[in-house]
């Protein structure tokens, strides 16, 4: 069995993932925070461990990371936490259902909300996110790498457009984070950065986080047992107190902390060349093909590709290559309706194509002999 559906979630983990989730159930670990005898202190111990590691490994302070369930927990934590009715917010085509509905939630609630729709490429360029600022917009709410083709946006130009105008910037890293470093600025914004572990990042399902830089204020998302200051009627405004209501998810945590050191030891910029090269690898297979239309990924796309074979449904192609080739995909819309519609592919979706580092050039070349096979060729 081939997978090619990491951009829905890992399938293959490093074993330090699986020993680290393991340690933590059967390690003796108590609930951090919450106690002071040696199970607590232990878990505590280790969940600091964990803050330094992603730290690290996205270069900003272990304070400046928040835990949450997934990265859709840590994008309504930021929009509705961060954002009310005085602002206005941009954001594109290509943002996912993650983000947009907690945007038209807020936009019922009165906050202003703009679209920049996408080009006939399914992209867009800083000059464009430029011209549709408006004198009172407050916020970009950007994907920082589609889910669908894979389009990366400009973050050193975005970054600098965000200080230049004082806004806040709103990234969906799901995509992004464990594919490629967050790039050196000179100075990043007031930014708030969701994240989440299952998917290059090669952590457990069910954990994730936020990233905030910068003196945002927060509204808590939810409310409830934080370990310290347990007489307030409130939860504690501290970051990241002020995100963490409730036991925290330890095995997966310090699971994503192995999976995160595991990338570190590979080193970001071979992880980065070795995605990109399989999805050269893979598109370059294509062109040769017909019958086949390949949606663009922008100038620096990500290891994403989606596709269609004409005349076929996307999810009859998908099915397809799983019951007679043993290559799993994911077809339909993925969650990103407004890429959809620019594209035209609202009633039969998109065949995607996502790669991991435990995927192998044999495995693209035989997914590529299926897609002959299936055009008929």
């Amino acid at each position: 069995m081939m997978y090619f559906d990491q951009s829905a979630t890992s399938l293959h983990k490093p074993p330090e993932v699986t020993e680290a989730v393991l340690r933590a159930l059967t390690g003796g670990y108590g609930n951090p925070a919450r106690g002071a005898h040696q199970a607590a202190n232990q878990a505590l111990k280790a969940l600091a461990r964990a803050r330094r590691s992603l730290a690290a490994y996205f270069g900003v302070n272990p304070l400046d990371i928040a835990f949450a369930a997934n990265a859709t927990m840590a994008l309504n934590q930021a929009i509705k936490g961060a954002l009310g009715a005085g602002d206005r917010v941009l954001t594109t085509g290509l943002a996912h259902n993650a983000t947009l509905r907690p945007l038209y939630q807020m936009q019922a609630r009165g906050m202003g909300l703009d679209l920049l729709p996408l080009g006939p490429d399914g992209g867009y360029t800083i000059r464009d996110l430029k011209q549709a600022l408006r004198p009172d917009t407050s916020a970009l709410c950007i994907n920082a790498m589609s889910n669908v083709s894979g389009f990366t946006a400009p973050l050193p130009e975005i970054a600098a457009l965000c200080v230049e105008k004082d806004l806040l910037l709103i990234l969906d890293l799901s995509q992004y984070a464990g594919t490629r470093a967050l790039p050196q600025v000179p100075r990043w914004p007031r930014s708030l950065m969701a994240f989440t572990g299952h998917k290059s990042l090669y952590g457990p399902q069910g954990v994730g986080g936020l990233i905030k830089r910068g003196d945002i204020p927060l509204a808590p998302l939810l409310s409830g047992g934080s370990g310290v200051h347990s007489f307030l009627k409130e939860q504690p405004a501290t970051y990241p107190e002020v995100c963490e209501a409730g036991t925290l998810n330890l095995p997966g945590i310090l699971g994503l902390q192995a999976g995160v050191d595991w990338l570190m030891q590979q080193g970001q910029a071979a992880v980065s060349a070795r995605l990109s090269a399989l999805r050269q690898q893979f598109v370059a297979g294509l062109e040769q093909l017909t019958g086949v239309d390949v949606y663009e990924g922008g100038p620096d796309p990500g290891p994403v590709v989606a596709l269609n074979m004409r005349g076929m449904d996307a999810a009859e192609v998908s099915q397809v290559l799983d019951e007679d080739h043993g290559i799993m995909t994911r077809a339909g819309a993925h969650c990103a309706p407004l890429w959809h519609q620019a594209m035209g592919t609202e009633t039969r979706g998109a065949v995607r194509f996502s790669f991991s580092l435990f995927n192998t050039e044999d495995e693209v070349d035989r997914a590529l002999f299926a897609l002959k096979a299936i055009a008929g060729g």
